[in-house]
């Protein structure tokens, strides 16, 4: 993996900051397994044991079993209470959950993530911690610290063209979210290429060392024929001890904004949208905090941007 861009990224030590639209401040993110992260990315030891043992698909699969395993239901009282899980709005099987994987992937209460019925609006596709940029001409992401193309992430120069000048989101999930993603509009969805790849955190400490870890880790992407935005990628990406990626809807067909379109279990995960030049204006307050290269909190199916102001652009 290429780890030039290195000196262009903060400290691995730093903090993480995010924009909290509930408070209107700036916040420190609390990362799950902090201490893991900071030693894994941030000590010369912790790099090489990552990159020649954790990333590797068996590693996170064996993780994936022993959370399957009845015995990891323990871990869920202490994990709520850690993070302030908000369980008051999850559906709770009658028998409780089975496995820490199985409240993981957690069902909430169908008024728990409401969505707009403006049909002029974006709808976050997940919880998380949003990020927008633009796509240069030549497809380049215009990311802090890194030249990465969206070519590379779809492995197909072909499929990237359409989306040059256009405009990229990232949705970050972390483990404390639900895990469950959505289609952002109503429309028609390709089918699902697959590619395969190691599992490189997507923790925000993993990213300052390895920042091209879009276009190496396993992931998904499908082309939506949406009827606000026009055509859209999204790509659900997996990461490190995240088993599996869930497609509700493999071989493609029609999909309906807000409906779950599939989910990831265990670890943190990333979804990507890419939306042609002109399609998107991404909300003031995400455009204003991803030039200071900070993210914002978001919830599956709030309003995030909304369609058509071709006078827009992060940069401004």
């Amino acid at each position: 993996m290429d780890n030039t861009s290195r000196k262009a990224a903060p400290p691995v030590t730093a903090p993480v900051m995010l924009y909290n639209r509930q408070t209107g401040r700036v916040e420190q993110e609390t990362i799950v397994g902090r201490r893991f992260m900071d030693l894994s990315a941030g000590t010369g030891p912790g790099r090489w044991l990552t990159m020649r043992l954790l990333i590797l698909p068996m590693i996170s699969r064996i993780y994936g079993w022993w959370q399957q395993h009845p015995a990891s239901r323990r871990s869920i009282p202490a994990f709520i209470r850690q993070f302030e899980i908000n369980m008051t709005e999850v559906q709770i099987p009658q028998t409780g959950f089975a496995s820490f994987n199985d409240f993981f992937i957690r069902r909430l209460k169908p008024e728990a993530r409401p969505i707009s019925r403006d049909p002029g609006v974006l709808i976050s596709p997940a919880d998380g911690r949003i990020k927008c940029f633009p796509i240069e001409h030549d497809t380049r992401l215009a990311i802090k610290g890194s030249t990465l193309g969206l070519g590379q992430i779809l492995s197909s120069a072909q499929a990237a063209a359409e989306f040059a000048g256009g405009m990229g989101l990232q949705v970050r999930l972390a483990p404390v979210d639900y895990h469950r993603f959505a289609y952002i509009d109503h429309g028609t969805q390709g089918p699902v290429q697959r590619i395969p790849g190691p599992l490189y955190s997507v923790s925000p400490v993993a990213l300052r060392v390895w920042p091209r870890v879009w276009a190496e880790n396993c992931r998904h992407w499908c082309r939506l024929e949406t009827a606000t935005f026009g055509p859209v990628i999204q790509v659900e990406i997996g990461a490190m001890l995240v088993g599996s990626i869930i497609q509700h809807r493999p071989e493609g067909g029609p999909c309906r904004r807000g409906t779950e379109k599939g989910y990831f279990a265990l670890g943190g995960s990333t979804v990507l949208l890419f939306f042609t030049k002109g399609a998107l204006a991404v909300a003031a307050d995400i455009r204003h905090h991803s030039r200071q290269d900070t993210e914002t909190l978001v919830k599956y199916g709030e309003v995030v941007g909304r369609a058509g102001d071709r006078t827009v652009s992060v940069h401004q």
